[in-house]
Parts: C-alpha cells; sequence; structure tokens
C-alpha cells in the first residue's frame, strides 16, 4: 500500500514538474521495492504474499491520489 500510494505522488509530482519531490519519491520506491521483493522471494506462502501485494496496490493507488492532492 505504501509502495503504491509513494508511486501516485511520484507521479503527480513528475506532473507538476516538482523535482525535489520526484527525487525523494523515486529514492523510496526504489528502498521499498527492494526489500518487498526480496521478502517475497523468501516467502514458502507465495499465494498470500501475492494476495496482499496486489490488494496493497490498489489501496495505494486510491490513498496516494488522495495525498497527493492534499499535498499539492
Amino acid at each position: 500500500m505504501v509502495s503504491y500510494s509513494l508511486l501516485c505522488v511520484n507521479f503527480r509530482a513528475v506532473a507538476n514538474t516538482n523535482y525535489h519531490q520526484a527525487a525523494l519519491t523515486d529514492f523510496m520506491l526504489a528502498s521499498l521495492s527492494f526489500f518487498i521483493i526480496r521478502r517475497i522471494a523468501r516467502s514458502e506462502d507465495s499465494l498470500h504474499q501475492w494476495i496482499g501485494y496486489v490488494t496493497g496496490s490498489v489501496i495505494g493507488s486510491y490513498l496516494g491520489i488522495w495525498l497527493s492532492v492534499q499535498i499539492n
């Protein structure tokens, strides 16, 4: 959920040419993606991990769009 929220905020920052916000969210996205993928790759129960990841992405999209409107 956090990862996809950051992605939405990042897209908004890029669209608004806010370089510092875009750079910060890029850094945070790269860090989160690295640790998420690393954790999923080690998991025995990949189905539940995948369901959680997909659900988080949907909720994160809504939250990220809302948050980007609130910030700007």
